[in-house]
Formats: structure tokens, C-alpha cells, sequence
């Protein structure tokens, strides 16, 4: 069985919507990040970074969101979530599965970092607020870089729903908050729309009681 450190509303969004896409039994383990447990010694051991989440299988532990979900993803083709490596055609389908999957992990989650922990790189406010303006000017970049790539495509790699699909529907969330979230652009949230509908996206919200985005556009 595998165990999932998650705490609500983070990163562990994206592995546990994938563990229930898969149907894989999983212990959940909630870290209190009020109380600071994912800075504890004891969970270090397991994630150096002390960030959430942290994935245990047996005696195999994996940090970093993207590198889980892909780990995931191997660990049970049978569920479909990422193109096959084998023919030409599929290869390039992978390719297009990690471009997509790294640059919402390098270029995307990276710019929300800056946006909500300003504080992790300067200490006075005005270089925070300098900080994080800029960081919506970049997110606003890259969602658009997105909803290009993503065209009149199904989802984000294509005709298939993948893991990639997963992640920008737990970022587009995340955007709630900007002054120009992401479903604004219309083929990102026709496929966020079509992922966190999702039985197994629904499941992982209820599980960690936390809402969609009360701001979400109503046709």
C-alpha cells in the first residue's frame, strides 16, 4: 500500500487524483502545516525539503509533485495516464506528455511560488510586493503559452487524458486568486473543466475537504 503525506489544497493535489484515478489502495497521512510538521526532523528523513507532498512505496520514498505523478504513471500503465513509449508515434506523444509536465512544474508551479511566498526571497515588503506583481505578469505568459499549445485539442497532450491534465486542473485552481485566473483563457478551462469534473478529481476534493473555486465562471 502506498502513503501519501498530503496536507489540503497543496501539491499532493496532483498525486492523490492520481492515485484514485488508478484505483490503488493508499494510506493518506495529513501534515498540519500550521504546526509546521512537514518542517519536523522526522519528516525530513523522508522529504529533505520538508515541502508536501511525499510519496512511500514499501521501502521507495519520492518527493517533487511531477516526479511522483510520472512514477505513478509507470507504476500502473494499465491506467492509461501517460502516452506509451514504443512506436514513433507514441514517442512523440511521451515527448509532448513531459514538455507539457515539465513546464507546468518548472515555469508554471515555480511562478506561484513566488506569488504566494514572496517572503521566501526577501524579508521587506516592498521587494515582496515587487516579487509578486511579477509574478502574475509571468503566469499570465505562461497560461497563455499553454492555452496556444493546448488548442482545439481534447486535453492538454492530445486526444488523451493524462496526468498532465490532472496538474493544471490543480493549478488552475491554485490561480483563484489572481486578477486573471487561469480559466480565463478558453481552451485551458475547457480542459480543466472536463478533469476536475472528474470522479476520481472529485473524490481527492472531498477527501481533503477543500471546494473548487467559488469564482469558477458559470455558463
Amino acid at each position: 500500500m502506498y502513503r501519501l503525506y498530503w496536507a489540503p489544497g497543496t501539491a499532493a493535489m496532483a498525486p492523490q487524483a492520481v492515485l484514485e484515478e488508478i484505483g490503488a489502495p493508499y494510506e493518506a497521512v495529513r501534515l498540519d502545516t500550521a504546526a509546521k510538521e512537514h518542517e519536523a526532523a522526522e519528516y525530513r528523513k523522508l522529504n529533505p525539503n520538508g515541502r508536501i507532498p511525499t510519496l512511500v512505496d514499501g521501502d521507495f520514498v519520492i518527493f517533487e509533485t511531477a516526479a511522483i505523478c510520472q512514477y505513478l504513471c509507470d507504476r500502473h500503465p494499465e491506467a492509461n495516464l501517460a502516452p506509451p513509449a514504443g512506436s514513433p508515434e507514441s514517442l512523440m506523444a511521451r515527448g509532448r506528455f513531459y514538455q507539457w509536465l515539465t513546464y507546468m512544474t518548472n515555469t508554471v508551479q515555480v511562478g506561484f511560488i513566488d506569488w504566494f511566498h514572496p517572503d521566501w526571497t526577501f524579508s521587506d515588503l516592498d521587494s515582496q510586493a515587487a516579487l509578486k506583481a511579477q509574478a502574475e505578469v509571468k503566469l499570465a505568459r505562461a497560461f497563455q503559452v499553454l492555452d496556444d499549445g493546448i488548442g482545439g485539442n481534447a486535453f492538454v497532450t492530445g486526444p488523451q487524458f493524462t496526468v498532465c491534465d490532472i496538474y493544471l486542473a490543480m493549478l488552475t485552481r491554485w490561480s483563484r486568486f489572481l486578477a486573471k485566473p487561469a480559466w480565463t483563457w478558453p481552451n485551458i478551462r475547457r480542459v480543466v473543466e472536463a478533469s476536475y469534473t472528474r470522479p476520481a478529481f472529485q473524490r481527492m476534493m472531498q477527501k481533503q475537504g477543500i471546494a473548487w473555486a467559488e469564482n469558477w465562471p458559470q455558463d
